[in-house]
């Protein structure tokens, strides 16, 4: 899920969706290090009240991923600033798996 948001994140490709892919990455990384709430991770920040209440506005209602929806530039730049505090504070090693390009399946023998 992060290096889907990282990556959407990097290609302007954002929409109103990621914010509750980002919510859910806050959450388990707040559960992970023992927190209750998930503004545990975005605590001691310049903007920690904006980063809460736009999390908590921005991650319900009508942002289904059925129905996605590009999000507008003002939201894009908070999404970014967002994940760039979380990434500044938790460093995660992932695998390159989103730069390598797909193989093709080779089907199985016939026998």
């Amino acid at each position: 899920m992060l290096a889907e948001v990282q990556k959407a994140a990097g290609n302007g490709k954002l929409y109103t969706y990621h914010f509750n892919m980002l919510r859910s990455i806050l959450e388990k990384t707040a559960t992970f290090f023992g927190h209750d709430d998930f503004s545990a991770c975005i605590q001691g920040f310049d903007d920690t009240e904006l980063y809460a209440r736009a999390l908590n506005l921005l991650s319900h209602g009508k942002y289904d991923i059925y129905q996605p929806m590009a999000m507008v530039d003002d939201n894009k730049r908070l999404f970014r600033q967002i994940l760039d505090a979380f990434l500044g504070r938790y460093k995660f090693s992932l695998p390159d798996i989103l730069e390598r390009p797909a193989t093709k399946a080779v089907p199985a023998p016939t026998p």
